[in-house]
């Protein structure tokens, strides 16, 4: 983006622009003529605003989002909605034990990243963006690719959006391609993500931390991911020897901070899954 057209879009922005974050302005905008949708969190978080749906509220008019900044302030983080976008996001994640790096690696996956379009995100993993290829069904595809790895296919958040990492402020970093200049899914990544696919299959509650867990307790549900995350609090909490009627009290108020809450119903029938097998578990499988 030149510098005449920075100048002009703060212009745009009237007296506010002194005021506000320049950067998330001119890459909010930039993102919405690249054909993208944003949408707006609370600072440091990828918590939605009270009141907003998150990525189902995304917006591509340039004066809505202006109107959201001024609502919301300049510290705002910004999210990309990747539904009807025809693009995904590698999300490869290092936290504590969890190294989506190595895990790709041991997978026998090798790719460049100065190839691609990406974000350094501020935990020092990684945001790598791909199109869908004509003949994918991205609601077909898998999300937990590996320890480590997932593929995001409703949203992700993005620079110049920033979280707290040891109790410092981190930023997320965008280096090479646009986003929607991003190269196709290899071979490698639509076999990774169709690979035993199955609707609605069980996650093994290994697979999130107990800090994962209460990340969940913080933010809610991840869309696409919802079923799995309640069946692995759910657990988590009878192990612990939580009153199942506290509980369910816990995991319901996680299912209400969740940008897209599972129905009633549901909730309650993945709950009552997770408590048999934790009372089966506890007569010895019988």
């Amino acid at each position: 983006m030149s510098e005449d057209t920075k100048k002009t879009l703060e212009r745009k922005f009237g007296d506010r622009t002194q005021e506000t974050n320049t950067d998330l302005i001119i890459t909010s905008i930039d993102l919405i003529q690249q054909g993208l949708s944003v949408y707006l969190m609370q600072p440091k978080t990828s918590v939605p605003f009270k009141g907003s749906r998150g990525h189902l509220d995304a917006t591509n008019d340039i004066n809505e989002l202006k109107r959201l900044i001024e609502v919301h302030g300049n510290d705002s983080n910004v999210g990309v909605s990747l539904v009807d976008a025809d693009i995904v996001t590698l999300d490869i994640d290092i936290h504590g034990d969890k190294n989506g790096f190595e895990s790709l690696l041991d997978l026998g996956i090798k790719f460049n990243l100065d190839e691609e379009a990406v974000e350094i995100t501020p935990n020092a993993g990684a945001h790598v963006f791909f199109k869908v290829p004509d003949g994918v069904d991205v609601n077909n595809l898998n999300h937990v690719l590996a320890t480590g790895v997932e593929l995001l296919t409703n949203h992700v958040t993005v620079s110049p959006s920033s979280k707290i990492v040891d109790k410092k402020v981190a930023f997320y970093r965008h280096y090479g391609l646009k986003i929607t200049e991003a190269n196709t899914m290899p071979k490698w990544l639509i076999d990774l993500a169709t690979k035993d696919k199955k609707p609605n299959k069980p996650m093994n509650r290994a697979m999130y931390s107990v800090s994962q867990r209460w990340e969940m307790v913080l933010n809610g549900f991840s869309e696409g991911e919802r079923n799995n995350q309640a069946v692995s609090v759910s657990g988590y909490l009878l192990r612990i020897n939580v009153d199942p009627n506290i509980a369910f009290d816990i995991v319901k108020l996680i299912n209400s901070r969740s940008i897209s809450p599972l129905p009633d119903g549901e909730l309650f029938t993945t709950f009552k899954s997770a408590y048999q097998k934790e009372k089966q578990r506890r007569l010895g499988g019988r």
